[in-house]
């Protein structure tokens, strides 16, 4: 694949109808619904980036947790930008948590990754005494999928995770090395391996539960059908779902919709893990 090509095939935003427009009104419905549900803040660290917003139902001990990590290709947005998520999840009394993380070119993708495991952590200890055996599911959008289960492959390992939801996710950084996108990550063809998780072995992971846009860049539903054959390879629950009619921005709306259609217990590995996307 030529340059350019490369380019464009890993540029969301040239394959969304208005992703500004869609990021916008995402804004909006988490701006709406702090003034509601106002979260409680915590903090994973001392340094920039390094904030949590805790959504906690009104009523009752939640079902369990949704730790959510926000996109922007490891170098825009924070976790305000998926504050919106958490409507339904509290409509379904779930708590659900939105994950800062320090950003490009200030911080190193391995730094990023050590943030999530702090977050993940943090919110361990705050709601497990709160809430004791609550279930942690830990979830991310595009480069926040991939922070998501980096952190379940390096080391230390997240070892308390009952599944990862990943969605529109990157999982082979090297062919980002040549592109526009690594001008603040400084990523190297050895580094860029080292962080893919196409590159590492699955096996200890929870299980899997990815989704893709159907307007998505081929390119990503490429990768997101990859790493569902390596899971399967290793025998690890999961299932690949397409969304019909989204693209990579507004298929977290997809999402927000319908959270009562992805299952906290993700079924095991076999017929019902497709290579390919259906709708799920």
């Amino acid at each position: 694949m030529a340059g350019a090509e490369r380019e464009q095939a890993y540029l969301p935003s040239r394959w969304a109808r208005d992703p500004q427009a869609t990021l916008a009104r995402q804004a909006e419905l988490g701006v709406r619904l702090r003034e509601r549900h106002p979260p409680q803040p915590l903090c994973h660290g001392a340094g920039a980036g390094e904030g949590i917003n805790l959504f906690v139902p009104p009523a009752g001990s939640p079902r369990a947790l949704m730790i959510f990590l926000h996109g922007g290709y490891w170098q825009e947005l924070d976790a305000s930008a998926t504050d919106f998520l958490a409507e339904p999840w509290l409509a379904a009394g779930w708590a659900f948590a939105s994950v800062d993380y320090p950003l490009a070119p200030g911080a190193s993708i391995e730094a990023m990754v050590e943030a999530v495991q702090r977050a993940v952590t943090r919110l361990e200890d705050a709601l497990s005494v709160r809430y004791p055996g609550i279930r942690v599911h830990l979830g991310g959008h595009s480069a926040g999928a991939h922070l998501a289960l980096m952190s379940c492959l390096d080391e230390p390992r997240l070892t308390a995770i009952d599944s990862l939801w990943l969605i529109s996710g990157v999982y082979d950084l090297r062919p980002l090395v040549d592109t526009c996108i690594n001008a603040p990550l400084g990523l190297d063809h050895a580094r860029a391996a080292q962080l893919s998780p196409l590159c590492r072995s699955l096996q200890g992971l929870p299980p899997l539960r990815l989704l893709c846009g159907e307007h998505d860049p081929p390119a990503f539903r490429a990768q997101s059908e990859c790493l569902v054959q390596q899971a399967r390879a290793a025998d690890l629950p999961c299932r690949l779902g397409l969304r019909e009619g989204c693209d990579h921005f507004d298929i977290l709306e997809r999402l927000a919709d319908e959270p009562h259609r992805l299952p906290p217990v993700i079924p095991t590995a076999g017929p019902s893990c497709p290579a390919s996307g259906g709708v799920a």
